[in-house]
């Protein structure tokens, strides 16, 4: 009926007024840990998919895990840098929306990127030399992909979404970027088949 229907909508906006203001924060560490993990989960399907063996019998529930929780972690990065760029570069015209895409390709890219291979490696218990190898095999093949497609998006997300929604549509388009991530990662040089995280 109709008086259930608003229950029902009352309902959802009291969920998503928690969720996307009251505990933004922990919405956005939340969804960049779900979005990392299904896009590992994607990646180990595809690698599955190329060895023509079947996913439930072989998914690494440990590289999962390691890879969600990476994302969880730098939830809070995300989360502050857009509120940083926020204040710093106000509103949406043609120059904020510049200077937002540019810092955010040549400033939040590297350091994003770096963080995520260091803190994989360091969950993994790797050694220098091997966090090093994959900042230069997988790290520096991510990074190009970010400087040319995620630009685009991040200018669709600067300029028509409230603050508030920008990890989600990143977490959104990112699913891709986190699939691919998962599995540049995953095939750098340090990564064996049997060592993977």
């Amino acid at each position: 009926t109709a008086s259930q229907w608003r229950r029902i909508a009352v309902s959802a906006r009291s969920c998503g007024h928690l969720l996307f203001n009251r505990y933004l924060l922990l919405t956005n560490c939340a969804i960049c840990g779900l979005s990392s993990s299904c896009g590992d989960l994607i990646s180990q399907k595809l690698e599955c998919r190329n060895r023509k063996q079947s996913l439930l019998s072989t998914v690494n529930w440990k590289r999962n895990l390691t890879i969600g929780s990476c994302g969880v972690l730098l939830g809070p990065l995300t989360h502050y840098w857009y509120l940083f760029l926020e204040r710093r570069f106000l509103g949406r015209t043609a120059r904020a929306l510049v200077y937002k895409v540019a810092a955010d390709a040549l400033l939040f890219s590297p350091v994003y990127i770096t963080l995520y291979v260091v803190s994989l490696g360091l969950m993994r218990g790797v050694g220098r030399e091997a966090i090093k190898a994959d900042l230069w095999e997988a790290g520096l093949e991510i990074y190009k992909y970010e400087a040319t497609i995620w630009s685009a998006a991040q200018a669709v997300n600067f300029y028509f979404l409230p603050i508030r929604y920008r990890v989600a549509f990143d977490s959104g388009v990112s699913l891709a970027f986190d699939t691919f991530y998962a599995n540049q990662y995953n095939s750098a040089p340090s990564n064996s088949p049997g060592d993977k995280a």
